[in-house]
């Protein structure tokens, strides 16, 4: 008896909206912050404290607008710089049908693949503490490109392969 699987399809909006928010938040932050009207600068202040709280290892290289700190360093937004990247790569990829076989490969080895370049946010914030902006900004958006590469790999639907999907 021959039975076929059905491949579970994600809208990609979602996936679309949650990139947008992580590419405009920080800057939105800070031009929240730069008004000087209270709501809107307590909005921005908060979201710059959480995510340089518990996301940003280095919120004190962030980017100014207007003279006020985006919500994450130069490295976190060039993450999301990346994620894009990955999103553009990966969509040109399907039409030319020019996808690497990486997206074919198992999820864990995917995984521990996309992990290795944040191993040089670590190398840079531990043994290059003055980089300049623009390397954090590169550093962070090869790293983001790798975890975007592997997100959209996991997205069901959105990567077709003849090696099966988790």
């Amino acid at each position: 008896m021959i039975t076929t699987q059905h491949l579970r399809v994600w809208p990609t909006w979602p996936y679309r909206v949650f990139l947008t928010i992580l590419f405009f938040g920080p800057p939105a932050a800070a031009l929240f912050i730069a008004t000087g009207l209270p709501i809107m600068t307590d909005l921005g202040w908060l979201a710059r404290d959480l995510l340089s709280t518990y996301v940003c290892p280095t919120p004190a290289k962030s980017y100014e607008l207007l003279g006020a700190p985006m919500a994450v360093c130069t490295r976190c937004w060039g993450a999301t710089i990346g994620l894009w990247l990955a999103w553009f790569g990966v969509q040109w990829g399907q039409r030319q049908s020019a996808l690497p076989r990486w997206f074919g490969w198992h999820w864990a080895i995917r995984l521990i693949t996309a992990i290795i370049p944040f191993g040089l946010w670590w190398l840079e914030i531990r043994y290059w503490p003055t980089a300049s902006y623009e390397l954090l900004l590169v550093n962070g958006a090869l790293a983001g490109s790798a975890a975007g590469a592997f997100f959209c790999s996991l997205w069901p639907g959105l990567i077709t392969t003849s090696a099966p999907q988790p």
